[in-house]
């Protein structure tokens, strides 16, 4: 199966009724991650069907966002007040935080369904009854069918916290994509691109879905944003950060493992020692860099917080955010905090199991790659 750009959009175009208007500022990456679709990703037959269903509908909500921004004006995006970012390693247990962080209440959080289909501008009072929850369901419990131990390694659903990359997506900035597939000439091309303007078209989309839902503030999610922790502050000088350490001896082999169940459900050629290689020399980078642009953000916006204070005690973990950053506690937040907790032991989907052998790997590569990390 072809997924050539042009026949794709050709088709999103008449379907939607809409166009780009022939600023195809996203059509370079777009070119890129299908090039390594076909070239590189082995897909199966269903994997391909997959991706390009996929690829018609960010094209389809990237022209649809475009002609909601022309509708409603300037003046209806206002700026976001001093957003929460998680982030941390992959697999480090932002996923962990960022969940524990949307108990809040009065907090604005990203739920997949919306992140998957962001058009219209959802609201709050509507949300229950929203319909882009049942296709979001749909197309969650068809890929997770695909590979039957997804949802032990990441649990996704529809109504609940999404990482907020899947907005960058929209611009085919997507480092989630080498989860997902094989993707390497992308992904290296992808490390070496500007990403101030995707950083401005993400805050467009966050005040888009803000528009008749607003919360006090956004809590989001992200371990890539570790590869732009500059643009990230330069284009939100009020965001407070939260960075996650976890044992890199953990971190690694999770990793793996993730990747390889996420490319398992698209392809049947996986090759664990690759893997293995391949996220050793991405996570290194990606620590590295965050260690680099960390030094650009102001004290006080940003907490380093342990994987190991956070298992130990969650609720004092999200205290101590609370207090480090001036949010406002509340005792709703306390009690729904303590009810997420219960209702959501570790390993509430079974365990994930991994190993560093299991890739081809050893502590003492991880401590050439990281050093002492």
């Amino acid at each position: 199966m072809q997924l050539e750009p042009a026949a794709l959009m050709a088709e999103v175009e008449k379907l939607t009724g809409l166009s780009d208007g022939g600023a195809g500022d996203f059509l370079e990456p777009l070119q890129r991650f299908l090039w390594s679709l076909q070239h590189e990703a082995n897909l199966t037959p269903t994997g391909a069907e997959v991706f390009r269903q996929e690829t018609l509908r960010l094209l389809s909500n990237r022209l649809q966002l475009g002609a909601e921004f022309a509708r409603l004006g300037q003046e209806s995006f206002v700026p976001l007040a001093r957003p929460l970012f998680v982030v941390g390693l992959f697999r480090s247990g932002t996923s962990l935080l960022h969940n524990l962080l949307t108990q809040d209440p009065s907090a604005r959080w990203l739920h997949l369904a919306e992140a998957l289909y962001p058009v219209p501008s959802p609201s709050a009072e509507h949300w229950a009854t929203d319909l882009r929850l049942g296709r979001a369901s749909a197309l969650v419990h068809f890929q997770n069918g695909l590979a039957a131990d997804f949802v032990k390694a990441h649990s996704i659903a529809a109504n609940k916290p999404a990482e907020c990359s899947r907005l960058f997506e929209h611009g085919w900035i997507g480092h989630l994509f080498d989860f997902r597939a094989n993707v390497p000439s992308y992904a290296e091309w992808l490390l070496q691109q500007p990403l101030s303007e995707p950083y401005r078209y993400y805050q467009r989309q966050l005040q888009y879905l803000s528009v008749a839902w607003p919360g006090s503030h956004w809590a989001l999610k992200a371990p890539a944003h570790l590869y732009a922790l500059d643009a990230l502050i330069a284009e939100f000088p009020t965001a407070c950060i939260v960075f996650l350490h976890r044992d890199l001896q953990e971190v690694l082999p999770s990793c793996c493992s993730l990747s390889a169940v996420g490319r398992r459900r698209f392809s049947d050629r996986i090759d664990p020692a690759a893997l293995g290689t391949y996220w050793l020399r991405r996570l290194a980078e990606l620590s590295q860099r965050a260690e680099r642009a960390r030094r650009v953000i102001p004290p006080g916006q940003l907490l380093d917080v342990q994987y190991a204070e956070l298992t130990a005690d969650p609720v004092q973990t999200v205290h101590t955010i609370y207090h480090h950053f001036g949010y406002g506690w509340s005792e709703p937040l306390a009690e729904n905090l303590a009810q997420w907790l219960v209702q959501n032991p570790q390993h509430k989907h079974g365990v994930h199991r991994y190993s560093l052998e299991q890739f081809g790997l050893t502590a003492h590569q991880i401590f050439d790659a990281f050093g002492n990390g």
